[in-house]
């Protein structure tokens, strides 16, 4: 027998249906609360509001799951801890180029917490799954967030809601509402305009339209987003369908052969050249290419990281597209996939090798750091491949990836990216000049430390690595040309301290809107303590004029001679990569 339905009008609904009613509609009003939060905590960017918002979000789905009557499971908590992790590094660091790959995480975790704890996925923990139902899962959660709100609406208006919306009270007090509200305006307006005592009373607040449309609009994607995931996370009932085994091809032995035994052929070729300019130095690489080793390193790097990217869907795809009872086309798969992994770590030896160049020349940068760090976690990634998949634990591959790339970014967070690349870039400008200075080279025009990337690329939390560069003695010797480019940059690099951090005179506007306590973090707060700890000291460092070098707070205390120019950004050197 089927189950018992109750009629009204032309709607029917079923008990469960009937239970799900207030969920969906209290879910509807949880999450326009949560975006009116959001307008109000996330409007002026992200930092201590982002994560108060997130907690927000992370007690609404603990407490639906509890009105559900079901438990937090401890992978659920995982990762919802996960999320508030990544979610409390806004508040912690200040680099953009982390953030970005924070909010990336919170994403992911969000998805994986969507679909571990939906009635309608069949996923309850990421161990055992294949890495196709971890994407249908990042899948499912945008569409959540596009279309889940028009389910919830469904869900709250079916049933009694619907009748009694129809025929209740609601509908007749909007009704008269409707009817009443055209007549208080017309003839207040007369009121008004016959009586200036009154008509002060009846006049309408002045308001800034686009203002007001713009908190709508924050709140209206917010609560929408938020209100779709909730929804599709905790109340969808509709069954996910697992993505099938296979591929839309079948992949024969002869198949595999041909494929990646082209592959290994083209990777060992590679590999070999590379074994040439390993050994054969700069000068095989000028004799053969006509480029330089800065040059040669500066055009490869990028380009093997996306190889190496691509070699992982090749081999899942072509694993994935031989059939489970094609034990020969299996074994060959294998066959050839170890070779390939063993030339792909000779690639990445080769990425790393040339990144090493990159930064003798160039410098370090955030974006060089997270591109090794990358390629690191793309070798861990590789070595699980080998352990698992190769040894027909195929299902054990997904859940290594996931957890090593959450883990990978962990630690990234821990380490302090933009710190270490000041104080590496730092260290290398004294070594050079140290070198330099010990053989002699003379007339040097080069500035050794490229204090506008420091100063105007990087962050609050480089900023303690900054201060200190520029309150010891410049590096140049007083007599090279390259004395002048240096005190240049240090007087220049004083005054973006000031600008940006906030220091006496000229404090900023934008530092004054940056105070916000809803954008307020951690490594722009002892950015700012350490240059009003140091502002002394900053205002002793010497800038370049045509009567030599004076201190910094002298030239702020006087106008500027005829023809003379202050504060002259130096050309970064860092490469835009």
């Amino acid at each position: 027998m089927g189950q018992p339905s109750f009629t009204q009008g032309s709607r029917t609904a079923t008990p469960a249906a009937r239970d799900a009613q207030p969920l969906a509609r209290r879910l509807l009003l949880d999450a326009i609360v949560l975006g009116g939060l959001a307008d109000a905590l996330l409007r002026k960017g992200l930092g201590l509001g982002f994560f108060i918002w997130l907690l927000a979000v992370a007690v609404t789905f603990t407490h639906f799951l509890l009105r559900r009557r079901d438990r937090l499971t401890r992978e659920q908590g995982a990762w919802l801890g996960a999320a508030l992790f990544f979610g409390a590094a806004f508040v912690w660091r200040d680099s953009e180029a982390l953030l970005f790959y924070d909010f990336l995480a919170i994403f992911v975790a969000a998805a994986l917490l969507g679909a571990t704890s939906s009635r309608a996925s069949a996923m309850r923990s990421i161990l055992g799954q294949r890495v196709r139902d971890l994407a249908q899962a990042v899948v499912r959660t945008i569409q959540n967030g596009v279309v889940g709100i028009f389910y919830a609406l469904h869900a709250s208006a079916v049933g009694e809601g619907v009748h009694s919306w129809r025929e209740g009270r609601a509908r007749t007090i909007v009704r008269a509402t409707l009817l009443a509200l055209p007549l208080v305006l017309v003839f207040g307006a007369l009121f008004s305009a016959a009586d200036p005592v009154f008509g002060s009373l009846f006049s309408l607040p002045k308001l800034d339209l686009g203002n007001v449309v713009s908190h709508v609009v924050i709140t209206g994607i917010a609560a929408w987003i938020v209100g779709g995931w909730l929804y599709g996370a905790l109340l969808d009932e509709r069954s996910v369908r697992r993505v099938r085994d296979g591929m839309p091809i079948t992949l024969t032995s002869l198949d595999v052969t041909i494929v990646l035994g082209c592959l290994v052929g083209l990777f060992g070729l590679f590999v070999a050249v590379q074994l040439g300019w390993l050994f054969g130095g700069e000068r095989l690489v000028e004799s053969t290419t006509g480029l330089s080793y800065a040059q040669y390193a500066r055009r490869g790097f990028f380009e093997l990281v996306m190889v190496s990217l691509l070699v992982l869907p090749v081999l899942l795809g072509t694993r994935a597209a031989i059939q489970a009872d094609d034990a020969t086309a299996i074994r060959r798969h294998r066959v050839l996939a170890l070779p390939l992994l063993v030339l792909i770590g000779g690639v990445m030896a080769s990425a790393l090798g040339r990144m090493a160049l990159y930064v003798h020349y160039y410098g370090l940068s955030t974006d060089r750091l997270f591109a090794s760090v990358f390629m690191g976690w793309l070798a861990v990634v590789f070595a699980w491949y080998g352990l698992t998949v190769l040894r027909g634990r195929a299902h054990d591959f997904a859940a290594g990836m996931t957890i090593t790339g959450f883990a990978t970014l962990a630690v990234l967070n821990l380490a302090n990216p933009e710190a270490l690349v000041a104080r590496a870039n730092i260290v290398r400008g004294t070594t050079a000049m140290q070198i330099a200075d010990s053989v002699d080279v003379g007339n040097r025009s080069a500035v050794p430390v490229d204090l506008f990337y420091l100063t105007y690329r990087l962050n609050g939390d480089a900023a303690d690595q900054v201060v200190g560069a520029l309150v010891a003695q410049p590096i140049s010797p007083a007599s090279s040309a390259s004395r002048i480019e240096e005190v240049k940059a240090r007087c220049d690099a004083v005054r973006g301290l000031f600008r940006r951090w906030g220091a006496g005179p000229i404090e900023s506007e934008a530092w004054r809107e940056a105070s916000d306590w809803r954008l307020w973090n951690v490594g722009a707060w002892r950015a700012s303590a350490a240059v009003r700890a140091n502002e002394r000291a900053l205002r002793t460092v010497t800038c370049w004029d045509a009567s030599g070098e004076t201190a910094f707070g002298d030239r702020e205390a006087r106008a500027p001679r005829a023809g003379e120019q202050w504060y002259v950004k130096p050309k970064s050197d860092s490469d835009p990569h």
